[in-house]
């Protein structure tokens, strides 16, 4: 299975946005050009993780965005579920496929995706960010560690 970039470049905002210290407001851009992603990319990212209650959005000219849960709050499952249609890896009706009404494939793949979220489940954002310092120095934030 892989994700899809919209989804990789979902975690990696909030990932950023974890890193944050005491909530700091950052900006679509700064999280663009961190990661080298398109900033018309980044603001459908954005979006959706708005509409799905993971960040939330100030307006302004001291605005930007924010987690709006805790770290420990965001289930990774749930954002790999809300970011990807997990309900249709296979769809074997679309190709014609002549074996389809007796093939087992489709039920295996389900039970697949099942167990990858299964697994994504036992997993938060907090997780990700465990080593604040060494990804802080990795995405050249340094400056942004508590003393």
């Amino acid at each position: 299975m892989q994700l899809t970039l919209f989804t990789d470049y979902a975690l990696r905002t909030l990932t950023y946005l974890a890193l944050q210290p005491d909530r700091r407001l950052s900006t679509i851009t700064e999280v663009a050009e961190k990661f080298a992603i398109s900033r018309n990319h980044v603001v459908k990212i954005v979006h959706q993780l708005g509409v799905k209650g993971y960040i939330e959005t100030v307006r302004g000219k001291h605005g930007g965005i924010r987690l709006a849960r805790a770290c420990e709050e965001i289930n990774l499952r749930d954002v790999v579920s809300d970011m990807e249609n997990v309900t249709c890896l296979l769809d074997c009706n679309r190709e014609g496929c002549l074996l389809s009404s007796s093939c087992r494939f489709q039920g295996i793949m389900r039970k697949a995706m099942r167990a990858f979220l299964d697994v994504l489940g036992e997993f938060t954002l907090a997780d990700l960010v465990k080593d604040k310092a060494r990804m802080c120095g990795l995405l050249g934030m340094e400056n942004l560690l508590d003393p």
